[in-house]
Protein backbone atom coordinates (compact mmCIF):
# COMPACT_ATOMS: atom_id res chain seq x y z
CA UNK A 1 0.00 0.00 0.00
CA UNK A 2 1.58 3.55 -1.01
CA UNK A 3 1.71 6.26 1.24
CA UNK A 4 -0.69 8.43 -0.42
CA UNK A 5 -3.13 5.53 0.00
CA UNK A 6 -2.27 5.26 3.67
CA UNK A 7 -2.53 9.03 4.07
CA UNK A 8 -6.15 9.44 2.09
CA UNK A 9 -7.31 6.45 4.51
CA UNK A 10 -6.44 8.37 7.56
CA UNK A 11 -7.63 11.21 6.48
CA UNK A 12 -11.08 9.53 5.09
CA UNK A 13 -11.17 7.53 8.87
CA UNK A 14 -10.72 11.14 10.82
CA UNK A 15 -13.13 12.83 8.68
CA UNK A 16 -15.76 9.86 9.91
CA UNK A 17 -15.19 10.23 13.83
CA UNK A 18 -15.28 13.68 13.30
CA UNK A 19 -18.90 13.70 13.32
CA UNK A 20 -19.53 11.92 16.66
CA UNK A 21 -17.59 14.58 18.00
CA UNK A 22 -18.86 17.12 15.94
CA UNK A 23 -22.62 16.78 16.77
CA UNK A 24 -21.94 15.97 20.48
CA UNK A 25 -19.96 19.19 21.43
CA UNK A 26 -22.51 21.23 19.28
CA UNK A 27 -25.33 19.86 21.56
CA UNK A 28 -23.75 20.15 24.34
CA UNK A 29 -22.68 23.81 23.26
CA UNK A 30 -26.50 24.69 22.45
CA UNK A 31 -27.68 23.15 25.72
CA UNK A 32 -25.20 25.55 27.49
CA UNK A 33 -26.10 28.44 26.38
CA UNK A 34 -29.95 27.83 26.28
CA UNK A 35 -31.87 30.06 29.09
CA UNK A 36 -35.47 28.14 27.94
CA UNK A 37 -33.19 24.83 29.19
CA UNK A 38 -32.43 26.47 32.42
CA UNK A 39 -35.65 28.47 32.70
CA UNK A 40 -37.42 24.54 32.23
CA UNK A 41 -35.56 22.73 34.92
CA UNK A 42 -36.48 25.69 37.76
CA UNK A 43 -40.21 25.56 36.63
CA UNK A 44 -40.00 21.36 36.67
CA UNK A 45 -37.93 21.13 39.92
CA UNK A 46 -39.90 24.28 41.61
CA UNK A 47 -36.25 25.87 42.04
CA UNK A 48 -38.09 29.22 43.10
CA UNK A 49 -39.68 27.21 46.14
CA UNK A 50 -36.42 25.49 47.29
CA UNK A 51 -34.66 28.50 46.89
CA UNK A 52 -36.57 31.56 48.46
CA UNK A 53 -35.65 33.21 44.77
CA UNK A 54 -38.21 34.82 42.21
CA UNK A 55 -38.21 34.10 38.54
CA UNK A 56 -36.76 37.41 37.72
CA UNK A 57 -34.11 36.30 40.10
CA UNK A 58 -33.41 32.63 38.52
CA UNK A 59 -33.27 34.64 34.81
CA UNK A 60 -30.72 36.84 35.89
CA UNK A 61 -28.56 33.91 37.28
CA UNK A 62 -29.33 31.70 34.63
CA UNK A 63 -28.08 34.67 32.47
CA UNK A 64 -24.71 35.19 34.26
CA UNK A 65 -23.66 31.87 33.97
CA UNK A 66 -24.07 31.71 30.37
CA UNK A 67 -21.97 34.78 30.68
CA UNK A 68 -19.61 33.49 33.01
CA UNK A 69 -19.26 29.90 30.70
CA UNK A 70 -18.64 32.25 27.55
CA UNK A 71 -15.98 33.90 29.30
CA UNK A 72 -17.95 37.22 28.99
CA UNK A 73 -17.82 37.96 32.94
CA UNK A 74 -14.79 37.14 35.51
CA UNK A 75 -17.08 35.60 37.90
CA UNK A 76 -20.14 33.66 38.45
CA UNK A 77 -21.07 34.99 41.87
CA UNK A 78 -23.36 37.65 42.18
CA UNK A 79 -25.87 39.12 45.26
CA UNK A 80 -29.10 38.20 45.31
CA UNK A 81 -32.36 39.03 47.24
CA UNK A 82 -34.72 36.31 48.17
CA UNK A 83 -38.53 36.58 48.77
CA UNK A 84 -37.99 37.83 52.18
CA UNK A 85 -36.07 40.70 51.05
CA UNK A 86 -32.68 39.29 52.38
CA UNK A 87 -28.96 40.34 50.22
CA UNK A 88 -27.04 37.40 50.27
CA UNK A 89 -24.05 36.17 47.94
CA UNK A 90 -25.17 33.50 46.14
CA UNK A 91 -22.30 30.71 45.61
CA UNK A 92 -19.42 29.40 48.40
CA UNK A 93 -15.90 29.91 47.51
CA UNK A 94 -15.91 26.24 46.87
CA UNK A 95 -18.68 25.96 44.75
CA UNK A 96 -17.07 28.72 42.70
CA UNK A 97 -14.31 26.57 42.30
CA UNK A 98 -16.27 23.97 40.82
CA UNK A 99 -17.40 26.66 38.83
CA UNK A 100 -14.52 27.43 37.10
CA UNK A 101 -13.64 23.63 36.63
CA UNK A 102 -16.64 23.27 34.77
CA UNK A 103 -15.88 26.35 32.42
CA UNK A 104 -12.80 24.83 31.51
CA UNK A 105 -14.32 21.83 30.88
CA UNK A 106 -16.93 23.58 28.49
CA UNK A 107 -14.28 25.71 27.12
CA UNK A 108 -12.76 22.57 26.27
CA UNK A 109 -15.76 21.73 24.65
CA UNK A 110 -16.08 24.78 22.55
CA UNK A 111 -12.27 24.37 21.47
CA UNK A 112 -13.23 20.57 20.42
CA UNK A 113 -16.39 21.65 18.22
CA UNK A 114 -14.41 24.08 16.51
CA UNK A 115 -11.61 21.84 15.47
CA UNK A 116 -13.56 18.89 14.39
CA UNK A 117 -16.03 21.42 12.36
CA UNK A 118 -12.95 23.00 10.68
CA UNK A 119 -11.31 19.24 9.80
CA UNK A 120 -14.38 18.48 8.53
CA UNK A 121 -14.21 21.47 6.08
CA UNK A 122 -10.75 21.36 5.23
CA UNK A 123 -11.31 17.94 4.41
CA UNK A 124 -14.44 18.68 2.22
CA UNK A 125 -12.12 21.08 0.19
CA UNK A 126 -8.93 18.62 -0.16
CA UNK A 127 -11.14 15.70 -1.15
CA UNK A 128 -12.14 16.95 -4.21
CA UNK A 129 -8.70 19.25 -4.59
CA UNK A 130 -6.04 17.02 -3.76
CA UNK A 131 -8.07 13.26 -3.54
CA UNK A 132 -10.17 14.28 -6.53
CA UNK A 133 -13.02 12.21 -5.34
CA UNK A 134 -16.54 11.66 -6.22
CA UNK A 135 -19.22 13.68 -4.04
CA UNK A 136 -20.71 10.36 -4.03
CA UNK A 137 -18.08 8.81 -1.88
CA UNK A 138 -18.07 11.65 0.56
CA UNK A 139 -21.65 11.54 0.80
CA UNK A 140 -21.13 7.65 2.20
CA UNK A 141 -18.42 9.11 4.44
CA UNK A 142 -20.94 11.61 6.22
CA UNK A 143 -23.22 8.64 5.94
CA UNK A 144 -20.82 6.41 8.09
CA UNK A 145 -19.86 9.22 10.51
CA UNK A 146 -23.78 9.83 11.27
CA UNK A 147 -23.88 5.69 11.68
CA UNK A 148 -21.17 5.43 13.90
CA UNK A 149 -22.71 8.78 15.95
CA UNK A 150 -26.04 6.60 16.57
CA UNK A 151 -23.95 3.29 17.24
CA UNK A 152 -22.03 5.45 19.98
CA UNK A 153 -24.87 7.74 21.58
CA UNK A 154 -27.47 5.06 21.33
CA UNK A 155 -25.34 2.36 23.39
CA UNK A 156 -24.44 4.90 26.06
CA UNK A 157 -28.57 6.53 26.38
CA UNK A 158 -28.95 2.76 26.74
CA UNK A 159 -26.66 2.43 29.65
CA UNK A 160 -27.42 5.60 31.16
CA UNK A 161 -31.18 4.23 31.51
CA UNK A 162 -29.65 1.21 33.59
CA UNK A 163 -26.87 2.88 35.46
CA UNK A 164 -26.91 6.75 34.83
CA UNK A 165 -26.21 7.70 38.75
CA UNK A 166 -23.04 5.34 38.80
CA UNK A 167 -22.12 7.05 35.42
CA UNK A 168 -22.44 10.20 36.77
CA UNK A 169 -20.58 10.20 39.79
CA UNK A 170 -17.86 8.20 37.42
CA UNK A 171 -17.50 11.22 35.34
CA UNK A 172 -16.97 13.51 38.12
CA UNK A 173 -14.50 11.68 39.79
CA UNK A 174 -12.74 10.97 36.04
CA UNK A 175 -13.02 14.72 34.80
CA UNK A 176 -12.56 17.05 38.19
CA UNK A 177 -9.46 16.96 39.83
CA UNK A 178 -10.90 17.60 43.69
CA UNK A 179 -13.94 17.04 45.20
CA UNK A 180 -15.64 20.58 45.59
CA UNK A 181 -18.68 18.54 43.04
CA UNK A 182 -19.96 17.03 46.33
CA UNK A 183 -22.35 19.47 47.23
CA UNK A 184 -25.00 20.02 50.11
CA UNK A 185 -28.93 20.35 48.90
CA UNK A 186 -29.06 22.25 52.18
CA UNK A 187 -27.23 25.04 52.06
CA UNK A 188 -25.21 25.00 48.26
CA UNK A 189 -27.34 27.33 45.98
CA UNK A 190 -25.32 25.38 42.71
CA UNK A 191 -27.16 21.65 43.76
CA UNK A 192 -30.03 23.57 44.46
CA UNK A 193 -30.77 25.61 41.36
CA UNK A 194 -29.44 22.31 39.41
CA UNK A 195 -30.45 19.20 41.13
CA UNK A 196 -29.89 15.84 39.85
CA UNK A 197 -32.88 15.14 38.44
CA UNK A 198 -31.86 18.24 35.97
CA UNK A 199 -28.97 16.30 34.72
CA UNK A 200 -31.05 13.73 33.89
CA UNK A 201 -33.17 15.60 31.88
CA UNK A 202 -30.33 17.75 30.16
CA UNK A 203 -28.84 14.12 29.36
CA UNK A 204 -32.04 12.81 27.60
CA UNK A 205 -32.58 15.86 25.93
CA UNK A 206 -29.30 15.76 24.36
CA UNK A 207 -29.09 11.62 23.41
CA UNK A 208 -32.22 12.48 21.07
CA UNK A 209 -31.34 15.55 20.25
CA UNK A 210 -27.99 13.89 18.79
CA UNK A 211 -29.64 10.74 17.23
CA UNK A 212 -32.26 13.70 15.40
CA UNK A 213 -29.36 15.33 13.86
CA UNK A 214 -27.47 12.46 12.94
CA UNK A 215 -30.47 10.65 11.33
CA UNK A 216 -31.31 14.33 9.61
CA UNK A 217 -27.53 14.92 7.84
CA UNK A 218 -27.05 10.99 7.52
CA UNK A 219 -30.99 10.62 5.19
CA UNK A 220 -29.55 13.76 3.45
CA UNK A 221 -26.34 12.26 2.56
CA UNK A 222 -28.51 8.82 1.57
CA UNK A 223 -31.13 10.75 -0.37
CA UNK A 224 -29.02 13.50 -2.10
CA UNK A 225 -26.88 10.73 -4.36
CA UNK A 226 -30.05 8.66 -4.59
CA UNK A 227 -32.14 10.92 -6.53
CA UNK A 228 -28.95 11.99 -8.83
CA UNK A 229 -28.76 8.80 -9.56
CA UNK A 230 -32.24 8.01 -9.86
CA UNK A 231 -32.23 11.44 -11.98
CA UNK A 232 -29.72 10.29 -14.67
CA UNK A 233 -30.76 6.49 -15.05
CA UNK A 234 -33.85 8.06 -16.89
Amino acid sequence: MGKNKIVKITLYGLFIICFPILLGTTTIRCEINSVRLYEYGFDKYDVGQVTALDNTRLNEIASRLINFFNSRVDTPQMNVTNIYGEEIKLFHDYELIHLNDVRGLFRSDFLLQEITLGYIIIYILLFFLWIKGRWQDLAKGVRRGCALTLALVGSTGIASLFFFEQMFIQFHLVVFPNSYWLLDPGKDYLIMLFPEGFWVDVAYLGVGAIIAEALLLGSLAWAVPFIWRKRHSQ
